[in-house]
């Protein structure tokens, strides 16, 4: 049967429209359900503000013009993720709720509804509605939902008990981790004009670069049970509750060092030496403000993520695959040595080379998180007032500034 013979009996019978349709996404949901839990997704929901939800995927890729769900836990490549549609301009959803909320058009006079209304009459099928009564119906329905998510608050289908769990916000991750839209068009419209800070949406399909990169990131948290680094991307930074332990639900260390550093930063451009660069955080923020960054990071693993991090968004600083005591060159305006050192003082080999590189070292300012080695085996032990006293010892920073303690109560200093 084709869909104009599937479209003429709906019409003929219009009673069995919802029936049908019910059933129909009972069945395709649920199955898709379960092909993308074979494909080894979790499939959990995840909060995102629906701020970042820009575009949507390509604008004739069928997820999003045939609301196809078979895709779902998928990894695949190709250009689907490039060439979408801005979510506010997608099928005239949001200009209509605009005009009809920010204007107090009635539906009946905005220019976008009445489009709507002729196509209908011409004989397409619009939101599933074959009469201009049915879709100004579906409208009144929107606006009463728009009501109660304004007075009762977002729910999930769970929440909601549906027997339908995708039928929630869905999205696809682009290349670069765009955030896309793929389907729940009337609900993130109605988040946007509420403001909701956060929503929850079901990631359906993943580009393969990206993918990668989530792989990576994965298999870190699966062997150490946390990341020490934020991604600022809902995608990423929802691991470690999915795949750690109980270590972290998220980040170990969040926002508020670079808080504490981009306040007080001495200079507005020059070179950075960053020792334990990790996944390249601070790289990313610094060479955003015109620093030229200088990672340091020796971890093979840890040196994937950043490197496909680094790509992705298209970074020029430069990465040094190399433990801290080979490097070349010593002279920076700042240097990052961020819950490090403690580590460089276990064994008398590590001691004697960090005091070394002290020696060499030559900048302006140096922003050091000293960890209180207390309890561990090492050769030398150190408080943090000391460790303080140790680097401006064995350097020529004189001046030592606390800057303040991070949410794990570790002290930040800055040495000048």
């Amino acid at each position: 049967m084709s869909n104009s013979q599937l479209r003429q009996i709906l019409r003929r019978y219009p009673k069995l429209r919802g029936p049908l349709r019910k059933a129909y996404r009972s069945w395709q949901y649920n199955s898709a359900w379960l092909i993308g839990k074979m494909r080894q997704d979790k499939l959990n929901l995840i909060e995102v503000d629906p701020q970042r939800i820009q575009h949507t995927v390509n604008q004739n890729d069928p997820s999003l013009t045939g609301n196809a769900v078979w895709h779902l836990g998928k990894v695949l490549a190709g250009d689907w993720d490039l060439n979408g549609v801005p979510v506010k301009e997608y099928d005239q959803v949001y200009q209509i709720l605009s005009a009809h909320l920010q204007q107090q058009k009635p539906f009946a006079e905005i220019p976008q509804f009445q489009e709507k209304c002729v196509a209908i009459e011409q004989g397409q099928l619009v939101d599933s509605c074959t009469t201009s009564a049915e879709y100004l119906a579906r409208w009144q329905n929107i606006m009463a939902l728009y009501e109660d998510i304004e007075k009762n608050g977002y729910k999930t289908q769970l929440e909601l008990g549906s027997d339908n769990p995708l039928d929630e916000i869905r999205v696809q991750i682009g290349r670069h981790g765009e955030i896309l839209f793929e389907e729940g068009l009337h609900r993130l419209a109605i988040a946007l004009h509420l403001g909701l800070s956060a929503v929850p949406i079901l990631i359906t399909r993943r580009h393969s670069d990206w993918a990668a990169l989530r792989m990576a990131v994965m298999k870190i948290v699966i062997q150490r049970g946390f990341i020490h680094q934020p991604f600022d991307h809902p995608d990423l930074d929802s691991l470690p509750l999915l795949y750690g332990n109980n270590l972290a639900e998220q980040a170990w260390y969040g926002h508020d060092r670079w808080q504490l550093i981009s306040d007080s930063l001495p200079v507005t451009n020059g070179t950075v030496l960053d020792i334990g660069a990790y996944f390249g955080y601070f790289d990313h923020r610094l060479e955003g403000l015109g620093f030229d960054c200088f990672a340091v990071e020796p971890d093979p693993e840890n040196l994937v993520v950043l490197n496909l991090y680094r790509t992705m968004h298209n970074r020029k600083f430069t990465v040094w695959p190399t433990s801290i005591f080979e490097i070349k060159q010593f002279e920076f305006d700042i240097v990052l040595a961020l819950n490090i050192f403690h580590h460089l003082v276990r064994t008398k080999q590590d001691y004697i080379c960090l005091v070394d590189l002290l020696h060499h070292l030559r900048c302006r300012a140096l922003y050091f998180e000293p960890d209180d080695n207390a309890g561990v085996k090492a050769y030398r032990q150190f408080n943090a007032n000391e460790f303080v006293e140790f680097v401006q010892e064995h350097t020529s920073l004189t001046e030592s500034h606390f800057l303040g303690q991070t949410k794990e109560g570790r002290p930040l200093y800055l040495l000048t």
